[in-house]
């Protein structure tokens, strides 16, 4: 017994610094996760972690963000969230507004079609001053990457020029 007592020392000692060692190596999720969202940086979207939509519960999931080309005279403070149940008096199926904050009426077709070109688990479609961002809980890979962010980058510039309110017109001055 004394002679395999080193042994079990030795390996408790390796056991000892591998273990942290180990916890500190991303997992499976965590990789995956890491690559959609460096997809997204290069594709020149933002990627910003907020809480769920109340009707879909507790938790996070991560808004890709398609800046707005030009900020100015926006009307934005606006979003669409997946609800529990169609119902009729929806945006559209289960997509409903926010607080009844409502996009402007002429970005309403483009917010119908991005809707419908959404990958399944999307969540909130978030008009704010910097751009428009899908929530979306990154399931389905890479296809479901490309998929989302094509949609973004063929609706947002649509629905940034419905958005945009009209310049004053300056009458002339006697």
């Amino acid at each position: 017994m004394s002679e395999w007592l080193p042994v079990i020392i030795i390996g408790f000692a390796i056991a000892l610094v591998l273990g942290p060692v180990m916890w500190l190596k991303p997992n499976q999720r965590d990789s995956r996760l890491a690559d959609l969202r460096g997809r997204a940086a290069k594709a020149g979207i933002t990627v910003q972690i907020q809480t769920l939509p109340a009707a879909l519960g507790e938790g996070t999931a991560a808004v890709y963000c398609y800046r707005w080309n030009d900020r100015k005279r926006l009307q934005v403070g606006w979003a669409l969230q997946r609800q529990r149940i169609n119902h009729e008096m929806n945006f559209a199926g289960n997509w409903d507004w926010r607080n009844s904050v409502k996009a402007p009426q002429a970005a309403w077709q483009y917010l119908h079609q991005l809707v419908d070109s959404l990958p399944s688990d999307c969540c909130a479609i978030i008009a704010t001053d910097v751009g428009l961002g899908v929530q979306w809980q990154e399931n389905g890979g890479v296809k479901a990457f490309s998929q989302l962010s094509d949609s973004l980058a063929e609706y947002a510039p649509l629905i940034e020029e419905a958005v945009r309110r009209a310049n004053p017109i300056k009458l002339p001055e006697d």
